[in-house]
């Protein structure tokens, strides 16, 4: 089976977080939402909800002393 038509384990998802925290290790904050769709773009099958994502994004950015934007018009938000 090729690594494209693998679905990724939690440590993949981590470390694509993770990837895109260190890429971005100048900015005091990041974006949940763009976080969430770069993942979803290097991982297409990535099994987590939406919620468990940004979830994940979340402790992952916080733990790395990261401010977290939330954005309001994202559906998966809540009003």
């Amino acid at each position: 089976m090729s690594a494209l038509t693998q679905t990724p384990t939690f440590s993949d998802v981590r470390q694509a977080i993770v990837c895109y925290l260190i890429d971005n290790i100048g900015s005091p904050s990041i974006s949940i939402s763009e976080v969430s769709h770069t993942v979803r773009r290097m991982l297409p099958l990535c099994e987590l909800t939406d919620w468990e994502l940004r979830d994940l994004i979340a402790q992952s950015a916080i733990d790395a002393g990261f401010a977290i934007e939330v954005d309001p018009q994202d559906p998966a938000v809540e009003a």
